[in-house]
């Protein structure tokens, strides 16, 4: 039977791709802003906004009785993946929010904050050999490059951060087994403990119950021992 949520998710996923890619299409096609990029903007608003509504969905259905069924390991995992894609749609909103060009220029040259270098019509960032023959183009097109490198790397981290987690989730659920067997072994010793104290004490019983007999036996034995005298001795006394 195919998984409902693992579905959904992959149509959220796929939705926060179509989005990046139109954003990016939008600061390559109209680095200059203009009705077309705004027209592009709108629509990534709108399906970043269905997006929000496709995360909630998926964070509340793993709450539900329907996913009752899952492993703790794996609940958290969706989790996981779950918030990285709600972190990605932050960052697309994010980067939505398009500045003056001379601004934006500023601001990916490292330079001053966009509004008050455009206001003042100051000294914007200072330019290097990299970037010195650079457009707005490729600027962009540098900008989008050391986003990739910084996704990579929060990925790695993320992974990283993820195996730790899982790691640690084992570790819990040994040391819960190895409290379990602790637990058992301790009644198992309380039970021996107690079949031990029970066998000794019958066995005193039985010492005890077998110091009578010895000295009832040796009683009869006198008792015997003296008919046998008395008959002999008057066996003897018959005969004189």
């Amino acid at each position: 039977m195919e998984d409902q949520w693992l579905v959904d998710y992959e149509a959220a996923e796929q939705a926060a791709k179509e989005t990046l890619q139109l954003i990016q299409e939008r600061n390559l096609q109209f680095p200059e802003g203009g009705p077309e990029a705004s027209r592009i903007t709108a629509t990534c608003r709108r399906k970043l906004g269905t997006l929000g509504g496709l995360l909630d969905g998926l964070r509340t259905s793993l709450e539900g009785p329907q996913l009752a069924g899952l492993t703790e390991n794996e609940r958290n995992r969706r989790r996981d993946l779950v918030a990285a894609l709600r972190s990605r749609r932050e960052q697309m909103l994010t980067s939505l929010k398009r500045e003056a060009p001379r601004a934006a220029h500023g601001t990916l040259l490292g330079g001053a904050s966009a509004s008050g270098t455009a206001a003042a019509g100051g000294r914007g960032g200072r330019e290097t050999e990299a970037t010195a023959e650079l457009g707005n183009r490729g600027l962009l097109a540098m900008q989008q490059q050391v986003m990739q490198q910084q996704d990579e790397a929060l990925e790695s981290l993320e992974r990283s951060v993820v195996g730790t987690k899982h790691i640690a989730l084992q570790i819990n659920e040994e040391a819960e087994l190895h409290n379990r067997l602790l637990d058992d072994l301790d009644e198992a010793v309380e039970g021996t403990s107690s079949r031990l104290a029970a066998a000794q004490r019958r066995l005193k019983l039985v010492m005890r119950r077998s110091g009578s007999c010895k000295t009832m036996m040796l009683l009869f034995l006198v008792a015997v021992v003296l008919v046998v005298v008395a008959v002999v001795g008057f066996k003897i006394a018959i005969h004189l």
